[in-house]
């Protein structure tokens, strides 16, 4: 996420755990110094927001499933891109995700997962299948890469 906000793009970056949430906080705040951080460390807030210049970074909480992904829809609406890395640690995990994915991706979105760990062996093929009962078709453009797109939207540029 801090990667993509000094590339210029509007960021939110999201975790349900509220200790995981904190030190999210605390690593943008010392990574994106030329940022000034709002918020009052209360882990429901919506006043977490980092900015500088054109681009701007929040940190948010969010719970995957419902009726969070509801909730979050209604204040912070739908995303262009949705990235996660290392987000899947267990086989029950993935359905919330993915429907909390297609609540907040737009029509013509990507989610791109990096997935180089395998934690807990959960297999490629069920997250894969997961995103297939979304209506996700999924692209592999390198190792540990899935890039999901809703079905009929085609990758642009040789997809």
């Amino acid at each position: 996420g801090i990667t993509a906000y000094y590339l210029g793009a509007y960021m939110t970056m999201t975790d349900g755990d509220t200790h995981s949430l904190q030190k999210m906080r605390e690593n943008v705040r010392q990574n994106c110094s030329s940022s000034s951080s709002g918020g009052d460390g209360d882990d429901n807030d919506d006043n977490a927001m980092m900015s500088a210049s054109n681009n701007t970074l929040d940190c948010r909480q969010l719970l995957w499933g419902s009726p969070h992904m509801e909730k979050y829809l209604k204040v912070h609406g739908q995303s262009d891109t949705i990235l996660g890395a290392d987000v899947i640690y267990t086989e029950t995990s993935i359905k919330p995700l993915f429907d909390t994915v297609a609540c907040l991706l737009k029509p013509d979105g990507q989610f791109i997962l990096s997935r180089v760990n395998k934690w807990n062996g959960v297999e490629n093929e069920v997250v894969i299948e997961a995103a297939k009962a979304q209506k996700l078709y999924c692209t592999r453009p390198s190792e540990g890469i899935f890039v999901f797109r809703w079905n009929g939207v085609e990758e642009s540029g040789g997809g």
